[in-house]
């Protein structure tokens, strides 16, 4: 691309102008949802102690209820017919944050397995007919 066009494409992107698509039904992807607050380890399992850390809605009081919740959030979006991908947050904990799959130094503080397993059956997109499955 020469000079004078990428200073045109960069012109263009910071036109005072608003740049929007009609939505058409076109699929799309949640970049982050989860934030589910849960921490082993801390003493308090009250429900109501958020004063260490953060997340949303009441903190799980077991990891039962953490995975229950978190099978919930995947098959709502899995269900839906527009949505072909996620990003779930945290991965892993960090400074301000326990809501991770993986402690702040990435050893399991969750059962893994149930975890991958809540997302494993094919999203209502991936089963629509006419979808070429091969690729």
């Amino acid at each position: 691309m020469s000079a004078s066009r990428t200073w045109q494409s960069t012109r263009a992107c910071r036109s005072s102008k608003p740049f929007s698509l009609p939505y058409r039904g076109q699929p799309y992807f949640i970049s982050e949802f989860g934030g589910i607050w849960w921490d082993p380890d801390a003493a308090d399992a009250t429900g109501d102690d958020n004063t260490a850390s953060w997340g949303y809605g009441e903190r799980p009081r077991t990891e039962e209820e953490w995975q229950r919740r978190f099978a919930g959030l995947v098959g709502v979006l899995l269900d839906d017919p527009g949505m072909f991908g996620y990003c779930y947050t945290q991965l892993t904990d960090v400074f301000q944050e326990q809501n991770g799959v993986y402690r702040f130094d990435r050893t399991d503080k969750l059962d893994v397995d149930r975890v991958r397993a809540a997302q494993q059956r094919p999203a209502v997109i991936e089963t629509r007919p006419g979808r070429d499955r091969s690729q």
